[in-house]
C-alpha cells in the first residue's frame, strides 16, 4: 500500500510519497498564513496527480499534538487548534505527531535503555525513548524543551528565546562568539534532560544544530555541566541526513501501526 508522509515545519513543508519501494519528495512553502484548507488543497492535488485512492497518511507539526489535533503551534498559527481529522483525503489518516517525536521513530533503537533526541531549526524540542519505545507523556505532550527557563547575565529567559534558530535569526546573530554563546544555552538545557534521565545516547539534529560554531558550544557546555557521574557515559552523535528525519520517523510509525 502506498504511503504518504508530511512534515509540515515553520517555513517548508516536506511531502515524502513511498510506492512499492519508489520514493518521491518535494516541498512547498507554509509560513504564518499556511491553513488546513491550503494543506487539503496540497494533498487533493498529490492525489490527483498519482491518481491515489488507497494510501496511508502520517503528518507531522512542530507544536504540541495530542489525539490529532494541533493544540499549539507558535509557528504555524493557521492551523492551531485544529482537528486534523477535518483533512479531506482519500486516504487513510493512521498517524498524526509532534515532529521530535516522530524522528525519535527514525533513529531509536531497542538495545538502548534510554535515548534523548533534541531537534533544534527555527524552534527546538525534545523527545525520549526507552528500548525503542518512545515516550509522549501523560497527554502527549512531552519534550517542550523550548520552555525551560535559564538564567544569563540580562535576566531570566527560555531556551526559545535564547537560542532557537527563530531568535538567532530576530537578532541577526553571524558572529561565531554568539552563534557559540547561543548553542552553550541549548547545551545547558541538554545537559539538565540528561542528568534526569541517564540517556545511553544523545541525538542531535536540526538545521540550527548544523552551524557549526552554535554546535561546538552546545556541546562544550553539555561536557560541561553534566554531572561528573555520567560523564563519558552518553554518546552523542550528530544526525547528519536531518533533511528528512521527520517523514523517516513517521514511516517508521505508519510500519509500526499497520
Amino acid at each position: 500500500m502506498a504511503e504518504l508522509t508530511i512534515e509540515v515545519g515553520s517555513e517548508t513543508a516536506l511531502f515524502l510519497f513511498n510506492d512499492a519501494g519508489s520514493t518521491e519528495q518535494y516541498k512547498i512553502p507554509t509560513g504564518e498564513g499556511f491553513s488546513l484548507e491550503a494543506l487539503n488543497q496540497q494533498i487533493a492535488d498529490l492525489e490527483n496527480d498519482y491518481q491515489l485512492r488507497d494510501y496511508r497518511l502520517a503528518l507531522a507539526f512542530p507544536g504540541m499534538v495530542r489525539d490529532h489535533s494541533l493544540v499549539s503551534c507558535r509557528h504555524l498559527p493557521g492551523l492551531a487548534g485544529q482537528n486534523l481529522r477535518k483533512l479531506q483525503t482519500r486516504g487513510e489518516l493512521a498517524v498524526v505527531s509532534n515532529d521530535v517525536q516522530a524522528a525519535m521513530h527514525a533513529v531509536t533503537s531497542a538495545k538502548y535503555a534510554c535515548e534523548l533526541l533534541v531537534m533544534c531549526s527555527e524552534g527546538m524540542g525534545l523527545a525520549l525513548a526507552s528500548h525503542g519505545k518512545v515516550f509522549t507523556g501523560a497527554n502527549g505532550l512531552a519534550g517542550d524543551l523550548g520552555n525551560c527557563w535559564v538564567m544569563t547575565e540580562s535576566g531570566e529567559f527560555t531556551l526559545e528565546q535564547m537560542a532557537s534558530g527563530e531568535s538567532i535569526r530576530q537578532r541577526r546573530m553571524r558572529n561565531p562568539v554568539e552563534l557559540y554563546r547561543s548553542g552553550a544555552y541549548l547545551g545547558m538545557g541538554i545537559a539538565w534532560a540528561i542528568n534526569l534521565f541517564n540517556p545511553q545516547h544523545l541525538w542531535l539534529a536540526g538545521s540550527t544544530i548544523a552551524n557549526a560554531d552554535y554546535y561546538k558550544g552546545c556541546v562544550a557546555n553539555i561536557r560541561e555541566m553534566v554531572s561528573p557521574a555520567m560523564s563519558g557515559l552518553c554518546q552523542i552523535s550528530r544526525v547528519d541526513d536531518s533533511e528528512t528525519l521527520v517523514c523517516r520517523g513517521l514511516l517508521a510509525m505508519l510500519t509500526a501501526s499497520a
